[in-house]
Parts: C-alpha cells; structure tokens; sequence
C-alpha cells in the first residue's frame, strides 16, 4: 500500500492508488503490466480507457471487477473492495464475445443472472431490459438466430437485469462490423442515459472513445501508466452527427497524437 490517501468518497464510483499488476508465471519472465496507477471515476461518468495492446487496459478493469488481484497498491469500488462490491451485486461485465448460451432463448439467457442470485425480482427485469435495448419481440429466439449487433444487445441486457452501480465493458463492440459498430455506440449512450449507470469502457478506437465518454485515459506502453487524462467537451445528449464535427476530427487526431507521442 503507498502513502498516498486511498480512502474513498462519496460520489466515487473507483478510486485507484498506486495501482500495480506484475504477471510471473514459472518458467517465463516476470512482465509488469500496470504501473503507479492513480485514477478516481466519479459515480455516473462514462470513462473510456486506450492504450497500445498489452498496457494493462483489461488488467485494470479485471481488477476493479474482483477477477484479478494488484500486485501492489489499492482499487476501492463505491468504497468497498472488489469482492465486496461484487459480492453487493455493484458491478456488471461485458466482454466482447456476448459470451451467449446457444441452448438458452433470448429471454432465457438474460434471465440467467436472476438464477445465478436465487433471486425472482433479478429474472423478473428480463423484459423490462429487453424492452429498455430494442429486443421486444425476440425473447424466444436462439442467439445464432441474432445478428452480432443484437448479440450485444441481449449481452448488454443480461448484466443490467440486476442494475449494475458500476458496468465494465472490455471492447464490446470490437468483433462488429463498422456499421453496426457504429449503431451500438448510440443506443449505448440511450442505455447509459437512461439507466444513470457509471461505464468503465476499454476501446482500441479513439472515434468511440471521444463519442461516448466524459473523459478518456490514454496509457504508455507496458508497463501501463496514465499519460493523460483528457475531458471531452461535447454536450449531453450526442448522437452519430457528432462524428462529422472538426472539433471532433480534432479531438480524434489528438488523442492518436498522444498515443504515437
């Protein structure tokens, strides 16, 4: 633990300090992936991480959803540990594979978090989530009956059947193509806006992390440290029009600049 004040406050959503991971396998050398993070996330806010491949963007968000452990320093999550929060129900995971059970309906596999907790009230938001992502209709169709944007969309339905304070998301939208890619970043932001959720959002594309975020980390190569943490200026509510913005353009190619720096 540093000396650094990791005490967490109201209003937090994550607090890092000194933020370490180092993977030593036997046999392999030891890497170090994440180095000296400090980062605070307040609740509510939609931040987007970027960085190279291998600088620790998943590492970090493993750790702040209790699936790895630091090396060194401290992850809070609304003040409690990690498992505690996860424990609490706090926190929800989207990857980039829906990750879909193919035997399961639409309606049945968004149900499934509810069966996990023996909770009712939890299968019981299957529809009301359904409705909220634009699937009304498809609740007993099998997901190789979907397209990959409507996968992502039952993905994204799951973990919010329990109200998530905190959602992470590790590339959600990588495996679409750049159309559909594009439509499932606007009815993101819908969901975000209406669910009142704080994102957690690791991307490769810097247009996406600029559309749909309050501020973008952008991190070193590995050992991942934060360069920047930059703020996007865009009002509240955005939609796709924004992209064809110079201010925009600009922003884009200032942030490709910091990653090239």
């Amino acid at each position: 633990m540093t000396g650094r004040d990791s005490s967490s406050s109201p209003g937090e959503a994550i607090r890092a300090v000194g933020l370490g991971k180092v993977f030593q396998r036997e046999g392999q050398n030891r890497v170090v992936a994440l180095q000296d993070i400090d980062l605070v996330i307040p609740t509510g806010a939609f931040v987007s991480v970027i960085g190279p491949s291998g600088c620790g963007k998943t590492s970090f968000l493993r750790m702040a959803g209790d699936l790895e452990e630091p090396t060194s320093g401290e992850i809070l999550v609304h003040g409690h540990t990690p498992g505690e929060a996860r424990y609490r129900r706090e926190v929800g995971f989207i990857f980039q594979s829906p990750a879909l059970l193919p035997w399961r309906t639409v309606i049945e596999n968004v149900r499934l978090p509810g069966e996990i907790f023996g909770d009712e009230s939890v299968s019981g938001q299957a529809q009301v989530v359904l409705d909220t992502v634009g699937l009304t209709g498809f609740e007993g169709a099998y997901p190789r009956e979907l397209s990959g944007g409507m996968q992502s969309r039952v993905s994204i339905a799951r973990a919010l059947t329990y109200r998530p304070a905190l959602l992470l998301m590790d590339e959600p939208f990588g495996a679409l193509d750049e159309i559909t890619r594009e439509r499932m970043q606007v009815e993101l932001l819908r969901i975000w806006q209406a669910q009142q959720t704080t994102v957690l959002f690791i991307t490769h594309s810097l247009s996406e992390a600029v559309l749909l975020s309050d501020r973008v980390i952008v991190m070193s190569a590995r050992p991942g440290r934060i360069l920047h943490d930059v703020p996007v200026p865009f009002p509240r509510p955005r939609d796709a029009g924004l992209r064809a913005d110079p201010a925009f353009v600009r922003l884009v190619e200032g942030l490709r600049g910091m990653l090239e720096g």
